[in-house]
């Protein structure tokens, strides 16, 4: 699915993947997060983290009426404040979403499956 934006200058063309590997790419830098963890193998591959082009596992983008829900599969550090980790993700990720794709994100779900 690709969303479409129309300017005076022509027509862009965004597909949900671009916005998957910016949200990965955000969370993954945040302070506190160990990494993304695919949300279809967490109990099999629990110490095998995805990689930089395997984000789309962990991270999953729908379209609701117009909006976008963006959802992350994070692991972690144990020694931050869980609640203060996924507000910042929340933050950092919608500012980051926003300003690079002008979209209306109406959400980003932060799914903390495992401390390491």
């Amino acid at each position: 699915m690709e969303n479409k934006k129309k300017n005076s200058l022509g027509r862009i063309d965004t597909s949900l993947q671009a916005i998957t590997d910016l949200a990965g790419l955000t969370a993954s830098s945040v302070y506190g997060v160990v990494g993304l963890i695919s949300k279809k193998k967490f109990s099999n591959h629990l110490n095998e983290f995805l990689k930089r082009e395997n984000f789309s596992d962990g991270v999953s983008v729908r379209r609701v009426k117009g909006d976008f829900q963006v959802s992350l599969y994070l692991v972690a550090s144990k020694d931050v404040k869980i609640a203060e980790v996924v507000y910042e993700v929340q933050k950092q990720v919608g500012y980051v979403l926003k300003k690079n794709f002008s979209f209306p994100f109406s959400c980003v779900n932060v799914f903390i499956q495992a401390i390491r």
